[in-house]
């Protein structure tokens, strides 16, 4: 299109449902601006127009964004031979095609999948160490547990008194700390033994923890009804603590909190039926809330060309991805 800039108006549709006009080219002295949602493939498309005639011109922006943490996320404790879901967050959420690598153990081959999730089953008591390796692009992110695998256990889903919430960072380091002090406490006042307790403090808002009681590692003797009903009867004395409000603890000088039970897990106390749940259920239904991380990613600058527009300047259109995690 040839022409005053003053008279050619110009219209561009960035290919997201966003389409924007301008009366005269002249106008736009710091070029056209987008701020895109999503990473992806999108069209953009410029018609340019004034008195002699139309000019069109078609563009593809590949808007993608930078992976900056990947987080593994199972059960901390699993019935043996019973199914178990493994899942990850990345942040931003929306970083483009995304290739997953799931390590078990030692071994020599990992479970690759497109998807941030899977199902896995461990077939011998122990602690296992599940690894997963996050790839997007040139980027490889990786975040690593530990599972515990028994024949049986019991679980319960904890909740403390309210103000701890507003001391809750929101930090691993900070949640290891105030399950070895819940812990500690539960050791104090019951005379549990701690290597049949396993405290681990969820993370997001409100503050939760799942508490396993393990099975004595010594114990070799006596059936596995036996062994689980020794099991509830530890069980009981836990309940009877927390329903008590003994179980407690000070974070700061002038701040106590109490821990709570919730509800029991539907995990069986003898695993017997292929028809049973298994322990990771109990996660799954605790709200784990993740606060989320603004990310702001800007790309170079593209130049829209318009060979035939006789003007003194190029039309740049400036692209920012805002990507809300």
């Amino acid at each position: 299109v040839q022409g005053d800039g003053s008279t050619t108006s110009i219209t561009v549709d960035f290919g997201d449902g966003t389409a924007i006009s301008y009366a005269n080219i002249s106008s736009i002295e710091d070029g056209v601006k987008h701020t895109y949602s999503k990473v992806g493939i999108y069209q953009v498309a410029a018609m340019a127009l004034n008195s002699l005639g139309s000019e069109s011109v078609l563009l593809y922006l590949h808007v993608t964004c930078t992976l900056e943490q990947v987080q593994l996320s199972a059960p901390s404790v699993v019935v043996r031979n019973k199914a178990v879901s493994l899942s990850t967050v990345l942040k931003p959420s929306y970083v483009g095609t995304v290739t997953y690598y799931w390590w078990f153990n030692n071994h020599t081959e990992p479970v690759v999948t497109l998807v941030g999730g899977m199902s896995f089953t461990f077939y011998k008591e122990g602690t296992h160490t599940v690894t997963v390796q996050v790839s997007v692009g040139n980027t490889v992110l990786q975040d690593k547990i530990t599972v515990a695998v028994y024949e049986y256990f019991r679980s319960h889903v904890l909740a403390f008194s309210s103000n701890l919430d507003a001391f809750n960072p929101g930090v691993a380091e900070w949640r290891q700390d105030i399950s070895r002090v819940v812990k500690d406490s539960m050791i104090q006042v019951t005379g549990i033994n701690g290597e049949q307790l396993l405290v681990s403090v969820l993370p997001g808002l409100p503050t939760a923890a799942e508490l396993c009681l393990l099975p004595e590692k010594r114990s070799t003797e006596g059936t596995m009804n036996r062994k689980g009903t020794h099991l509830e009867q530890l069980s009981q004395v836990l309940l009877s603590a927390l329903n008590q409000d003994l179980i407690q603890f000070t974070l700061r000088p002038g701040v106590q909190v109490n821990v709570y039970a919730t509800r029991l897990s539907p995990a069986p106390l003898v695993d017997t039926s292929e028809s049973g749940h298994n322990g990771a259920a109990v996660i799954m239904l605790v709200s784990v809330v993740f606060v989320g991380l603004a990310v702001f990613v800007r790309y170079a600058e593209i130049a829209l060309p318009f060979p035939k527009i006789v003007i003194a300047r190029l039309i740049s259109v400036y692209v920012t991805k805002q990507e809300v995690g």
